[in-house]
């Protein structure tokens, strides 16, 4: 068997059907790392005129005048079948040697082990750890089983809702106590959610700006979010989450009146009757109207310092094969009481059923299940509210070819990205 380059179609065809597909493993995804400097190309092997190896190709020109390769949560291929692992590193390493590169970057779309939602290991579950050995026998280097998020270019864990043959309201029971009530209560505060769209992209940018602040990453600029929409089209969707500060106030005015009217019956009734059930009666309808009260002051506050509509937060999702991934999301300090973020996530759900869709991948987590001293604990007990469970990914691996070379951009790219941290914490970020 020999590696060729692939026509965009064959290639595709194979993909889609792989078990190890991602949407990494797309044309589409190739085109906006192009807009990006990355070059892509499709490449696979065939047994009996039939694929059964394949990947998208990045390459990448460096200062020294070498390329580095990387195959986006590649190969796809059966990574269990060692001889056809092993032909294909053979004639991927000799094609990318001709190509002037120095070392190949992967990281398959591969579990490593099984786990579930609390990210405790499944009793005879999948265990691919003699994947990693036999990856190591073949000369890749493995960053090892990281248990931090952002580490990676690609997360080694991640959190997925099984969706495949399931009700909606199945789906919803099986969401936690808290987050089925964090969902009710945004939808009775009046929040509503919207499709963004390019003409309101700046929305979503200014978000994700306040948020890489506050949580302390580095955010995409607008031309970055903007070529996203642009190149993936129909694959991306962008969710907002906001109130509408009118038709809250109105809402809740209109609930006021006949309240009003229930209260004033019951303490008729309480002095009527003078019993400690007319009391008690009394007293609960009076605490409603306290709270309705409130709500009202509170959105009429609202209204006059931010307007007639506020955007709480916002999410950006990939659509491909049979999954919907949640890429990036944002929210503003302020108005995290309100649940929006809950809100955005049931939507999306829904849209996933709804196109039947097989699974929902809330993407990154870190592997540090532990609540104490942990701060990213949070961001996981978020995903886990809404079932689901925990996928260990094998993890990333480098296929040196030439080790100099290798030397020289691994320092170089340390420092890069070092100076970008610091440039970042003196803009002020955390």
């Amino acid at each position: 068997m020999k590696l060729e380059i692939l026509a965009e179609e064959e290639f595709r065809e194979f993909a889609t059907s792989h078990p190890l597909f991602s949407f990494h493993q797309t044309k589409e995804w190739g085109e906006l790392k192009k807009k990006n400097g990355w070059e892509y190309e499709f490449v696979g092997m065939r047994e009996k005129k039939k694929i059964v190896a394949a990947t998208m190709l990045l390459s990448k020109n460096t200062p020294i005048h070498q390329k580095i390769f990387y195959s986006p949560r590649g190969f796809l291929l059966d990574f269990e079948n060692q001889k056809l692992l092993e032909t294909f590193t053979k004639e991927i390493k000799t094609y990318i040697k001709s190509k002037k590169g120095f070392f190949l970057k992967i990281d398959p779309y591969l579990i490593y082990q099984e786990r579930d939602r609390n990210g405790e290991l499944v009793p005879n579950g999948i265990d691919h750890s003699k994947v990693v050995t036999n990856l190591q026998k073949l000369g890749y280097h493995h960053y090892g089983f990281n248990i931090t998020f952002g580490s990676e270019l690609q997360p080694r864990w991640i959190y997925v809702l099984d969706l495949k043959g399931k009700e909606k309201d199945t789906v919803f029971q099986n969401f936690s106590a808290d987050t089925k009530r964090y969902i009710n209560r945004a939808i009775k505060n009046g929040l509503e959610i919207e499709e963004v769209t390019l003409d309101h992209l700046e929305d979503f940018t200014k978000i994700m700006e306040h948020t890489s602040q506050r949580r302390g990453f580095i955010n995409r600029p607008y031309s970055y979010y903007q070529e996203m929409v642009k190149t993936l089209g129909k694959n991306v969707k962008i969710l907002s989450c906001f109130l509408d500060t009118e038709k809250a106030l109105k809402k809740v005015q209109e609930e006021l009146l006949p309240l009003e009217q229930e209260v004033q019956e019951a303490k008729l009734h309480m002095e009527e009757v003078g019993s400690k059930k007319s009391k008690d009666h009394y007293q609960m309808k009076q605490k409603e109207l306290e709270n309705l009260q409130k709500k009202e002051e509170e959105f009429q506050k609202l209204k006059e310092s931010h307007g007639p509509k506020i955007i709480m937060a916002s999410s950006m999702f990939l659509l491909f094969g049979h999954e919907v991934l949640y890429l990036y999301s944002g929210s503003y300090e302020e108005f995290m009481k309100y649940n929006a973020q809950y809100l955005i996530q049931w939507e999306i759900i829904q849209y996933a059923v709804d196109h039947h869709y097989d699974r929902y991948n809330f993407y990154g987590i870190e592997g540090n299940f532990q609540k104490e001293n942990n701060d990213t604990y949070g961001i996981y007990e978020f995903k886990k509210g809404f079932d689901g469970k925990v996928e260990e990914m094998i993890g990333e691996f480098d296929l040196i070819i030439h080790p100099f070379s290798y030397f020289l951009y691994k320092k170089g790219f340390g420092i890069y990205r070092g100076m970008k941290h610091f440039l970042f914490r003196l803009k002020g970020g955390k």
